[in-house]
């Protein structure tokens, strides 16, 4: 029985090193899935109808004065919202004025159902966007094949055509020199446009047709993406131009948008697996946690500062947000019906913005100040998760401790015992 006993608690111990959520082990074998749980929402939403109709909102930042900027991907114009005024400012892209208009076959007028040559989420030319430090606006031009830098002060445009013809520039990152990397989703090629020389550099991704799609940069200036068709994410290590390729956990997860939290850890959202997926650097190892929502289709995330993970539910018209620390999700239904969420990021004062794409919504929004709330399990001298973890440990461990001694006590006693009858 005292074994058996003993057998319990080390089962109990091992347990509480298990990860927060699906993992795999070093092997990449996988253990049983786990759904963190959901939290009651609250709405606290503040919703801005974009001036041009139709305009189809895609991504979405906030600049050193917490200004909001926007690309309307159909439209072709760089939006610009002012939240102390409420005041938008709409700028055509020169280069773009054109683009795709003979395939599009949308009615603003008589709102028929689209039947062109482009899907709804390509008919326009806008998609990536990104802010750098001297406070530029940089996008991409899909079908233009140009990445753009829009100066605010001047009101001045300039663009970029890419060394690679129709290689579909799709999303933007920089890095801490303001070099601007961007993912070719029809090259499979990452773009580096190098501040200093003003010159294009490409690297051919060693994976064939792997799609490549949201990208992001770490504090060691390292370049990650995800390779959609690949089912795979992916790093350039800038200094030798290096790649290394890693499995995503689950077989054809999609995964679409990706972020690197304070620790390094690389966050990414699984599209058709209606996850988020983690891969910790460290320890060499994916991490999954599968959303409340069934079918959320989970496209774009952000990090706030206590490193909660925020998303945008396209499908399921909510925004997430999953705390690592808790492994709880809390989901947040936007007020407009079918607003299909894309676009998502956070402001200096912890509002989470983001766009509602659906062409009849065609909306900004955000939800007040939820990312600059702390943790509850961090307030007023409570312990946090880490803490309760470890002290649960300590406690089995003087358990187990004690009760490996009193055997061994009564093993010594016995044979003692038994010493003292043969004499």
């Amino acid at each position: 029985m005292i074994w058996i006993k003993i057998n319990i608690l080390i089962i109990i111990l091992t347990l509480s090193n298990a990860p927060l959520f699906a993992a795999t082990d070093d092997g990449g074998h996988e253990p049983k899935k786990v759904t963190a749980p959901a939290a009651k929402s609250d709405k606290l939403f503040n919703e801005f109808s974009i001036p041009t109709l139709y305009s189809q909102p895609y991504k979405i930042a906030i600049d050193h004065n917490n200004v909001v900027w926007f690309v309307e991907q159909s439209s072709n114009k760089l939006g610009k919202f002012d939240p102390k005024t409420s005041k938008f400012t709409e700028y055509p892209v020169p280069s773009a004025k054109d683009i795709g208009s003979a395939n599009w076959k949308f009615s603003e007028t008589e709102r028929k159902i689209f039947t062109g040559g482009y899907s709804v989420s390509s008919a326009g030319s806008l998609a990536g966007l990104a802010i750098d430090s001297k406070g530029n606006v940089w996008f991409t031009v899909i079908m233009g094949n140009k990445i753009g830098r829009f100066t605010p002060d001047k009101e001045e445009f300039s663009e970029y055509t890419v060394t690679t013809d129709s290689s579909g520039p799709f999303s933007l990152a920089i890095d801490s020199k303001d070099n601007i990397w961007f993912t070719e989703r029809n090259a499979n090629k990452i773009g580096k446009w190098d501040a200093v020389s003003s010159s294009f550099k490409e690297y051919l991704i060693p994976t064939p047709n792997s799609k490549p799609a949201g990208i992001a940069v770490d504090k060691k200036d390292n370049i990650w993406f995800v390779m959609s068709d690949a089912n795979k994410i992916g790093m350039i290590e800038q200094a030798t131009g290096k790649f290394k390729e890693y499995k995503i956990l689950t077989p054809m997860a999609n995964a679409n948008d990706i972020a690197v939290d304070s620790k390094g850890n690389i966050w990414f959202t699984e599209v058709s697996a209606n996850k988020l997926g983690m891969f910790s650097i460290q320890m060499n190892r994916f991490e999954e946690a599968l959303i409340p929502t069934l079918s959320s289709v989970p496209m774009n995330l952000a990090i706030d500062k206590y490193d909660r993970i925020w998303f945008t539910e396209n499908k399921g018209n909510k925004i997430g947000m999953f705390d690592p620390a808790t492994a709880i999700f809390k989901e947040y239904d936007i007020p407009t019906n079918q607003s299909f969420p894309l676009g998502i990021t956070i402001d200096h004062s912890g509002n989470v913005w983001f766009v509602e794409s659906d062409r009849e919504v065609n909306k900004i929004a955000y939800i007040t100040g939820l990312a600059a709330a702390p943790p509850k399990s961090s307030e007023g001298g409570t312990l946090n998760a880490s803490d309760k973890k470890f002290s649960a440990q300590f406690v089995i461990i003087i358990i187990i401790s004690v009760m490996v001694i009193t055997i061994f006590m009564a093993y010594f006693l016995m044979s003692f015992r038994k010493a003292n009858k043969k004499l």
